[in-house]
Formats: structure tokens, C-alpha cells, sequence
């Protein structure tokens, strides 16, 4: 299993704040079959302004220790960019770190309300080459009143990351009861832990993809933290039509009310 959206590189956002607290982390992923992790620090012009370099360096000395300490975790680059006016600057200036360096990013919006503007500046960054993650979209107050906007995300090329935990129900009931209709409607492409420390939101998926295997079967459970992970490593595209559901009919109802009735 390979990890898309991981806090592990200590004292540089609010994941571990010490390297041994980091390693612990690594065994504690290593023990629940997670063969690799991509580091995700926040970026925040203002709270948490990780550039490219700092992530570089600080995954390098990760790896340099859990190498010496026999931690059989591969670690790569990455980061989660909040959704700023300055975004699109910082990516042009090649400040930014993207998933592995290549063309996909992990890009967090805010909770409460979406950006204004947000369907045109998601279009124009798959114009300009990216590959979006969405990161957590369970989370958003927004999305959970109206799942619709998702699906319609989802169909302008954007891939969906949920978090192990949320399906777990670790989260909130509700939260859980979202994250299962999300992936029975294919519209969940990854899995990842978004984990920060070893006591909470910790670096586990095993039980998760257990989960995700009994709603969509264990093949394609597994590609969500296996195959499509693995196309993000190498810079490749993901077809997002095999997991995205065919658009609705149009009837009376809106078709998203059958996601807020069902379960």
C-alpha cells in the first residue's frame, strides 16, 4: 500500500514534532502493510510556507534516518496546497512541491464555503497540466449538504482522496455514512491516511481498504491505495470515467437526493 496524503516529516507543520516521533510513525505504517509514504506537508503563505526546497531536504534526512534505523518505508516528496489567491504564482515561480515532483498536486479547500470562482480555477489548473487531488472533500461542510458538486468535480478530471479515518466512522457518524456513499457512487479514487502523529490520525489504512473491499470488492479497493498511487508516483493520468458514475438521468428529483436518502 502506498500512502498519497501523509504528515510525517517532523517540526515542519502540525505532524510530528520530533525525527524519533517520525520514525515511530514510519514502523507504526510499516506494521500495518503500508510499503510507502508521500510526505504532505501543509502550504500556507501565511501559516505554513513549506517550499519546495525545505520539503526536499526534509525528506531526504527522513529517509537517511529510517534507512539507519532499519525502517523499511520509502518516502517521497510532496505537499498539500491550501487553496490561496497566491497559488497559482507560487506553482508558476516552481516554489511549490507537487506529488513526487510531477504533474499531480494535493490541493485542500476550506471547509465551510467553497473559493469563490473555485469551478473555473479547477479548470484552469488541469489546463495548465496538473493532475488535482482533492484532499479530504468529506470534510467540507459544503459537500456534505450537497454531494452533487463533487460529482460534477469529479467530471471536469478531478480526483477525490478520502481519509481512512472518516470511513472508519473515527470522525462522526456522518462523516462515515458520506465517505461510503461517496466510494458506492466510484466517486473515490484514493485512500490515504492524512495521518499527524501516533496517538491520532495515525498511519494506518489496512482497516479502511477492509472496509472500502466490502462496498466495492477487494480488486478495487486495493487500486485506491495500490495502481492509482502508483500512477501518481510515475506522473500518469488516472481514467477517472472508471470510477466516476454515469451521469444521471434527468427525473422530478435531483439525483444527489439519493445519496443523502440512502443507508
Amino acid at each position: 500500500m502506498i500512502d498519497i496524503h501523509c504528515h510525517m516529516l517532523p517540526g515542519i507543520d502540525d505532524g510530528p514534532g520530533t525525527m524519533d516521533e517520525a520514525v515511530s510513525m514510519a514502523r507504526m505504517a510499516v506494521d500495518d502493510g503500508i510499503d510507502g509514504v508521500i510526505c504532505t506537508p501543509h502550504w500556507h503563505p501565511m501559516f505554513w510556507p513549506n517550499g519546495r526546497a525545505e520539503i526536499v531536504h526534509a525528506v531526504a534526512q527522513l529517509q537517511t534516518r529510517l534507512l539507519h534505523e532499519g525502517v523499511s518505508l520509502k518516502v517521497w516528496t510532496g505537499s498539500e496546497l491550501s487553496m490561496d489567491a497566491s497559488l497559482d504564482a507560487h506553482l508558476d515561480g516552481e516554489r511549490l512541491q507537487t506529488l513526487n515532483g510531477g504533474p499531480w498536486l494535493l490541493l485542500e479547500l476550506p471547509g465551510y464555503a467553497p473559493p469563490p470562482g473555485i469551478d473555473d480555477h479547477l479548470q484552469s489548473l488541469r489546463r495548465r497540466g496538473y493532475h488535482v487531488v482533492l484532499a479530504h472533500p468529506e470534510r467540507y461542510d459544503y459537500v456534505r449538504r450537497d454531494p452533487a458538486r463533487l460529482y460534477g468535480w469529479v467530471s471536469m478530471g478531478v480526483a477525490v482522496q478520502i481519509t481512512a479515518a472518516s470511513l472508519l466512522g473515527r470522525l462522526g457518524p456522518e462523516m462515515a455514512a458520506l465517505c461510503r456513499r461517496l466510494l458506492e457512487h466510484r466517486l473515490v479514487h484514493f485512500l490515504a491516511s492524512d495521518c499527524h502523529g501516533v496517538r491520532s490520525r495515525r498511519p494506518l489504512l489496512r482497516q479502511a481498504v477492509d472496509v472500502a473491499g466490502d462496498l466495492l470488492g477487494e480488486r478495487d479497493a486495493r487500486r485506491l491505495v495500490d495502481e492509482h498511487p502508483m500512477s501518481v508516483l510515475r506522473g500518469e493520468p488516472l481514467d477517472l470515467w472508471d470510477y466516476a458514475p454515469i451521469s444521471p438521468v434527468r427525473t422530478k428529483r435531483p439525483w444527489f437526493r439519493f445519496l443523502l436518502e440512502r443507508g
